[in-house]
């Protein structure tokens, strides 16, 4: 073989061996326990209902849960007090009986702090008369500036519990110190200050507890290359139609474990993990010892509590 058709080879194969990486951005596991797979109907109970601190942190919890598909969010009273209250209305509470259904109250104290920082500056004070070709300007004078900006200091301290419906702790007291600093000219209203921190701790309180987006790189594997070229460019509706069409046609050529992972991958995309792992599966059942797979089948159970049946 001549050594310039050995080089041609040796790239081909190179090329060929290349695989393709997107950014997903998909369900992480949580750093606590994962209560999507304890839990169906999360209540927020708001112990001083009507004071604005609260009610605040109560719409930054309820926002952040409710915009995560692994549980359903509730009012700010538990289900027996809905019960009791609305009983002479002949009203059932949405909540069934058979659901799991966890507790989440918190206690908060705030601190605030705002000052005045002043400066004082010694400037030139210049003529300038841009007619002239040289000397344009020269200095007649001095003068003291006088500026400042207000230094805005907001702290909280949450103290944030979950429990079951018998009481019974689901996750150790968590306690949450957060600050927001800035200096501006203008200070911003209360209400802003208190809603910027307590929208941080609701995020940082549901990455304890349930999944969270995160961003990652995923392997696309060999599968069809017009599907591939699709997923890279987003168009994850259309890839998932054409493989689709691929894996059902006569002859069962396009049922590949790349193709069955790779819509996996543009559901995942799309949010559905539970459609996602069954693709995940069954392209683990056509190469079990595939790493890649492994890995996309482990990282949805883990975000979603998913557990395999005994076949």
């Amino acid at each position: 073989m001549k050594k310039s058709t050995f080089i041609f080879v040796l790239f081909f194969v190179l090329l060929g061996g290349c695989v393709s990486k997107v950014p997903l951005q998909s369900w992480s596991p949580p750093s606590k326990i994962n209560i999507s797979g304890n839990a169906d109907v999360m209540v927020i109970v708001n112990p001083k209902k009507g004071e604005l601190l609260y009610d605040i942190m109560e719409d930054a919890l309820r926002e952040r849960f409710t915009s995560l598909p692994f549980l359903k969010v509730e009012g700010s009273q538990s289900s027996d007090d809905l019960a009791i209250q609305l009983r002479d209305y002949n009203f059932s509470p949405r909540i069934e009986a058979k659901s799991k259904i966890v507790y989440l109250s918190y206690d908060i104290s705030e601190k605030s702090e705002v000052k005045r920082l002043q400066t004082v500056r010694l400037v030139n004070l210049r003529y300038c008369n841009y007619l002239l070709e040289k000397d344009q300007c020269s200095v007649i004078g001095k003068a003291t500036l006088h500026g400042g900006t207000q230094f805005v200091g907001y702290l909280q301290n949450v103290s944030i519990s979950l429990k079951d419906a018998d009481g019974n702790e689901i996750v150790p007291v968590q306690k949450f110190k957060r600050a927001y600093t800035a200096n501006m000219k203008v200070v911003p209203d209360e209400v802003v200050l208190r809603k910027k921190v307590s929208d941080l701790v609701a995020r940082e309180y549901s990455k304890l507890v349930l999944p969270y987006r995160e961003y990652l790189d995923v392997e696309l594997l060999g599968g069809d290359s017009i599907s591939v070229n699709m997923i890279e460019k987003g168009a994850y509706r259309l890839a998932l139609k054409r493989l689709e069409k691929l894996i059902t046609q006569e002859g069962g050529e396009g049922k590949t474990p790349e193709n069955l992972y790779l819509q996996g991958i543009t559901l995942e995309f799309q949010g559905d993990l539970v459609g996602a792992l069954s693709f995940y599966n069954e392209a683990m059942l056509l190469d079990a010892e595939n790493e890649v797979i492994k890995v996309a089948v482990e990282r949805i159970e883990r975000a979603t509590s998913v557990v395999k049946k005994a076949a």
